[in-house]
């Protein structure tokens, strides 16, 4: 008994469509997503820290300096060398 829902002659049972319903919002949700992000590369991390002191508070001022390569599919680029 094979009841595809894009024939409109046969006719589901309510709890059917309510099971193909919930089917559909199950598989939506748990489906990986397919990456659209282009493919990265870190090349480098530096990291700085300075201590320091506010309001008779320690702070530490920490700054993060990330470099990475970043390759695209279907990309050619202009011809030119770096």
């Amino acid at each position: 008994m094979d009841q595809k829902p894009n024939n409109p002659e046969k006719d589901i049972s309510i709890s059917r469509a309510v099971g193909q319903f919930f089917g559909h919002l199950w598989g939506a949700t748990t489906k990986p997503v397919p990456k659209d992000e282009p493919e990265r590369h870190e090349v480098k991390r530096e990291t700085q820290e300075a201590d320091g002191e506010i309001d008779g508070k320690k702070v530490i001022l920490r700054r993060t300096t990330i470099e990475e390569v970043e390759f695209r599919e279907g990309d050619q680029g202009s011809g030119r060398e770096p």
